[in-house]
C-alpha cells in the first residue's frame, strides 16, 4: 500500500508526494506545518486486463514566435493526451490571437514518441511557412487543416456509401423474396 500526502481541499486540492508506509507519511504532516493529510492509495496493477489496450497519443507541439518571424519549439515533453480508438484522429493547427504569439500542432501517433511528434510538427511548419514566403497566414492554416481532415471525410463518405448498397441490396433482396412468394400462390 502507499500512503499518499495531500493538501488543500474541496476543487483545490493537490499532491504533495507518498510514502511506503503510514507512520512517516503522518510524521511528515506534522513536521510540514501545513493542513496536509494522508490517504492510502489503492494498487491498481491487477485491477483490470489492461494487455490488450493499445494506446494512441496526440501530442501538442507548440511554437512560440516574434515579431521577426521566428519560431522557437516549447520544451514541453509531457505535453499530451492518450485515447483509444481503432483509428488515428486527425492532425491540427491552431495559431493563437490576441497578445500570445504561438502556434499549436495537434500530432496523432500509435506510439509515445515525443521526438517523432516534434519532427512531424517541425516539418509541417516548414510547410506551412513556405506557403506564406516564410509567413504564416490564417488562410494557409486552414488551407493545412483541410488538407489533414480530407482522407477523414472520403472514409466517411465511403462508408456512407457502402452502408447505402448494403440498404439497398437489403431491400431488393426483400422484394425479390416477396415477388417469389407471390408467383408461388398463383
Amino acid at each position: 500500500m502507499v500512503y499518499g500526502v495531500f493538501g488543500g481541499c474541496y476543487s483545490d486540492w493537490y499532491i504533495v508526494g507518498y510514502f511506503d508506509n503510514r507512520n512517516d507519511a503522518d510524521k511528515y504532516c506534522c513536521i510540514s506545518n501545513a493542513d496536509y493529510y494522508v490517504k492510502p492509495l489503492k494498487n491498481l496493477t491487477n485491477e483490470k486486463d489492461l494487455s490488450k489496450v493499445e494506446l494512441k497519443y496526440t501530442h501538442e507541439v507548440l511554437f512560440d514566435y516574434d515579431k521577426n518571424n521566428k519560431y522557437t519549439m516549447r520544451k514541453e515533453p509531457d505535453r499530451y493526451r492518450c485515447y483509444i480508438d481503432n483509428e488515428l484522429h486527425c492532425n491540427s493547427i491552431t495559431k493563437s490571437n490576441g497578445w500570445y504569439h504561438w502556434i499549436k500542432f495537434e500530432i496523432n501517433i500509435s506510439h509515445n514518441n515525443r521526438k517523432l511528434a516534434e519532427k512531424i510538427a517541425q516539418d509541417y511548419l516548414a510547410e506551412l511557412r513556405s506557403y506564406g514566403d516564410g509567413k504564416i497566414y490564417d488562410e494557409n492554416i486552414k488551407l493545412m487543416n483541410e488538407k489533414f481532415v480530407r482522407p477523414f471525410k472520403e472514409k466517411e463518405r465511403l462508408e456512407k456509401e457502402k452502408q447505402l448498397r448494403e440498404k439497398e441490396l437489403a431491400e431488393l433482396k426483400r422484394l425479390k423474396e416477396k415477388y417469389e412468394q407471390r408467383t408461388k400462390m398463383v
